[in-house]
């Protein structure tokens, strides 16, 4: 009888573990900009902001939100990595000043921009990437 007992608070406890890590979690949308140059080389350094535009959602509403607002600048590789909490419809802006020598070895700094609108939602899931790739190309 004892036994019977404890292997059905052992068969409960394995169901209620194993139906507690399927269950489904709300993923906020993690963004992944890459930002190129014109030609085709990564702009590592370059800053990268994105905002729920004045123009995002529902005609005549902001989002005004300071999670939703944020400024990141590119890693080596050009990325620029940002995690979100809500869905929404996203302006990215992008400046990359480049430095380069030019004919005579004079140090000469470009202003290079890109722009992109993007749309993230935040999902219910199982896994756990919610993840939105875009590349911007600054000119």
């Amino acid at each position: 009888m004892k036994h019977n007992y404890l292997y059905t608070i052992g068969v409960l406890l394995v169901v209620a573990i194993t139906i507690g890590a399927c269950s489904k979690k709300e993923r906020g949308p993690r963004l992944i900009i890459h930002v190129i140059e014109k030609n085709g080389p990564i702009a590592p350094g370059a800053s990268v902001h994105a905002w729920p535009g004045n123009d995002a959602g529902t005609p005549g509403v902001t989002i005004n939100d300071e999670l939703m607002d944020q400024t990141v600048t590119t890693d080596a590789a050009g990325d620029a990595i940002f995690d979100f909490k809500f869905s929404a419809v996203l302006d990215v802006d992008v400046i990359y000043y480049k430095n380069y020598l030019d004919t005579l070895l004079n140090p000469v700094t470009d202003t290079l921009y890109g722009h992109r609108v993007v749309k993230i939602e935040q999902v219910r899931q199982s896994s756990h990437e919610n993840n939105y790739y875009e590349t911007v190309e600054v000119k």
